[in-house]
């Protein structure tokens, strides 16, 4: 039976999603393209027209996970909600979770330091003019008193990237809530804040 015709985005996306299940299941390293070529059903001259090796298709994933958090904090920021709360949901909504947090451990696989480096300086490239943008509105309101918004995101977002991170830092939960309390207060503190008005973090569910 002959394939269903599709254009080259929805064919790239069948690549990602292929490559996504098998990667979180079977590994990155042991994942072969002839193993993606064989869940996707395509041509071996298509799929390497898309991405020319598995690295190209992982970083791609990098890309497609932070771009999807970065429209829940574009969503999160429209809201009406006063700016604190807004801070606080898409400060959660950069915690991933379920198969995305899997895809992310593939990141530290070997050879893979530079797409985890990736993951984390484009999550703050991304992020940081979206939550700069709600931290003016916190200064509008009274609850944040930084002249300096874009800095203090950009530093706090580098900080949680580094500090936070399990395979950089390779924190004991001792170590991860006391990093984490930390940023809280930097936090705070750049932002001219009240102190204890960012902790604790709540769900994004605005």
């Amino acid at each position: 039976m002959p394939r269903t015709h599709r254009s080259a985005a929805q064919r790239r996306e069948e690549i990602l999603n292929a490559a996504h299940t098998l990667f979180t299941t079977k590994g990155f390293q042991p994942t072969t393209m002839e193993d993606i070529l064989g869940v996707v059903g395509i041509a071996k001259g298509t799929l390497y027209y898309h991405f020319p090796s598995k690295e190209k298709i992982l970083e791609a994933l990098v890309l497609r996970t932070i771009g999807r958090v970065e429209r829940r904090a574009r969503e999160l920021a429209a809201s009406s909600a006063p700016a604190v709360d807004k801070l606080k949901a898409i400060m959660a909504a950069m915690q991933v979770e379920g198969t995305e947090s899997e895809l992310i451990e593939q990141f530290h696989a070997p050879g893979n330091a530079e797409l985890h480096l990736l993951s984390i300086t484009e999550m703050i490239k991304h992020l940081t003019p979206i939550i700069a943008d709600v931290i003016i509105q916190g200064v509008d309101e009274g609850t944040f008193s930084t002249d300096r918004p874009h800095d203090a995101v950009e530093l706090l977002l580098s900080a949680s990237g580094i500090l936070l991170d399990h395979e950089i830092m390779e924190p004991s939960q001792a170590d991860l809530a006391r990093r984490t309390q930390s940023i809280i207060w930097a936090s705070e503190l750049l932002l001219g804040a009240r102190p204890g008005i960012l902790s604790p973090m709540p769900e994004a569910d605005l």
